[in-house]
């Protein structure tokens, strides 16, 4: 059977089904599992939805244009990294909440005890992972450039 646009247009249809059902599929699952099966999963996620576009979407509306959707056709704008309300509001308690923590064991804990006491480097890393994620409050990103 030769591919027509009619079947064209269903093929293209189907696929952009199955990724919206492998997207959803994919919250479902980032709500559900642990985080060892969500990044496998969201891998997978990744190479299908990449796979389907590149394979079979695109060159499907290479070969006939008009099947492509109008906002398919607009320029890409790169989204800008920005946390909702919300989510400010819960780094700012938590953070507020883990610098008094800190805070506690400096004024409590002399340096040595520190290091007896407490495992690896102390409260050093603690102390940058806090810093870390005050960085990330005050300009969010949606990569982080060490797991390149």
């Amino acid at each position: 059977m030769a591919m027509n646009q009619d079947l064209a247009k269903e093929i293209a249809r189907r696929f952009q089904e199955a990724s919206s059902l492998c997207n959803s599929s994919l919250r479902t699952v980032m709500s559900n599992e642990g985080l060892g099966q969500v990044e496998v999963y969201g891998r997978l996620v990744g190479y299908f939805m990449g796979n389907a576009f590149s394979n079979v979407i695109a060159p499907i509306w290479k070969k006939y244009p008009e099947l492509e959707p109008e906002h398919m056709k607009e320029p890409y704008v790169k989204p800008v990294p920005i946390l909702t309300q919300e989510s400010q509001q819960a780094l700012r308690a938590f953070l507020a909440e883990a610098q008094a923590a800190m805070e506690l064991v400096r004024s409590s804990v002399s340096p040595d005890e520190s290091q007896e006491i407490f495992a690896f480097d102390g409260i050093a890393e603690v102390e940058d992972t806090i810093a870390a994620i005050s960085s990330f409050l005050e300009n969010p990103y949606f990569r982080d450039e060490r797991q390149k």
